[in-house]
């Protein structure tokens, strides 16, 4: 219950938007607040608040988010320390590590997933091994 209230703050009030029909080629986007993306982004995201990536949305690119809430269609890697939501419209490409992860029904996510604790990653961003094999996996194809 408390999360989602956290999750419905977040959601209603970002602090940067990426509007649709706008396009961004960036190395890289880092921040503490929330962001909302309706247009196109190819490049790293690493903020530490949440990201909404719209319907219209589509990001290219690995991602390192604390929430993350998918419903255009994005190519790459993510991360996400707290919750992980796939909405039915959401197709996604890439490998999956987030602690909890919601996801509705007709969405599409080709990848393996990795749900749990997240594993941490190194100075360059690069994912360090699992220190053990009690995360459990789940692949699909």
């Amino acid at each position: 219950m408390f999360f989602k209230k956290v999750a419905k703050q977040e959601l209603n009030a970002p602090n940067t938007v990426l509007g649709e029909g706008m396009y961004l080629e960036a190395a890289k986007m880092t921040g503490k607040e929330s962001v909302r993306i309706d247009g196109m982004y190819s490049g790293k995201i690493d903020i530490d608040g949440s990201l909404v990536l719209g319907d219209t949305g589509n990001i290219t690119g690995d991602v390192n988010a604390h929430y993350y809430l998918v419903a255009g269609e994005m190519v790459g890697d993510i991360q996400c320390h707290s919750q992980l939501h796939f909405a039915s419209t959401a197709s996604v490409t890439g490998n999956v590590n987030a602690a909890s992860i919601i996801v509705d029904e007709g969405c599409h996510v080709s990848g393996t997933y990795r749900i749990g604790e997240p594993r941490p990653r190194d100075r360059d961003g690069n994912l360090l091994p699992p220190p053990d094999d009690s995360t459990k996996v789940i692949e699909q194809a």
